[in-house]
């Protein structure tokens, strides 16, 4: 079923049987885990409050991000009319092994969630204004601290250029409408489009594999014993636990 679903969808079918799992994406959309390093970066999923709203939250660790950062060489992708999984090879090294769905995304239709000064994103699908589309979750900085560099990219795409950011995500977008991605490379590349008004284009990885939850320690170690999230999450967590028993 997932399957058709990603090959409908536009995604190539890679199986990759010698990733190192350095990068990793686990659950399904609404209750995933991006882990670097074999550890926890962010979870995201539904509050599960009886409304529609959906969160992420962010490890404290800042050697988390800092371990991405150190990817970033290669995870970057030449902006290039190449085949989609050549493009995503030296990515899906990185990765546990697995079947992934692999696509270039172009005029892509999303919304950044960037994280507040307690280390957790909000936001309701389907809203009229400010989340129409895919919930982008950014894992460095956002914007980005370098305005030059928005300011280069933004020239390219003036000129016709469309570089690709990069997304990784638990599954294929069942509905493009209520769906989360990580922002795993390409954040100055991002905040260019938004600057010019064009619709980003991305190189686009999705996980296919049985639609299980993440973990709930992955819960608890992002949470890391802050006693408001604990609590903000508690339906989350409590979905992740009675998932895994």
């Amino acid at each position: 079923m997932i399957m058709r679903l990603a090959q409908s969808l536009g995604y190539e079918v890679v199986e990759v049987d010698d990733g190192d799992g350095t990068l990793a994406v686990g659950g399904h959309d609404g209750a995933s885990a991006l882990r670097v390093g074999w550890r926890p970066l962010i979870v995201e999923g539904y509050t599960g409050s009886g409304s529609i709203d959906r969160f992420a939250i962010r490890t404290r660790d800042a050697r988390h991000r800092e371990s991405l950062r150190g990817m970033r060489e290669r995870l970057r992708v030449p902006d290039q009319d190449a085949d989609p999984a050549e493009l995503a090879a030296p990515i899906l090294r990185l990765l546990a092994p697995g079947a992934y769905g692999v696509r270039r995304w172009p005029d892509a239709n999303v919304h950044i969630e960037p994280f507040g000064e307690n280390r957790s994103a909000w936001w309701y699908p389907y809203e009229a204004i400010g989340t129409e589309g895919t919930a982008v979750i950014p894992t460095d900085n956002w914007p980005p601290p370098s305005d030059a560099v928005v300011g280069m990219y933004a020239d390219a795409i003036g000129r016709g250029e469309r570089p690709l950011a990069v997304l990784l995500r638990s599954e294929p977008p069942g509905d493009e409408q209520d769906c989360a991605a990580f922002l795993i490379d390409g954040h100055h590349k991002l905040a260019a489009y938004r600057r010019t008004g064009v619709h980003p284009h991305f190189l686009d990885i999705a996980r296919l594999a049985d639609r299980r939850p993440c973990e709930p320690g992955d819960l608890r170690a992002v949470i890391g014993g802050d006693g408001q999230l604990l609590q903000s999450a508690a339906n989350l967590m409590r979905y992740l636990e009675h998932a895994g028993s």
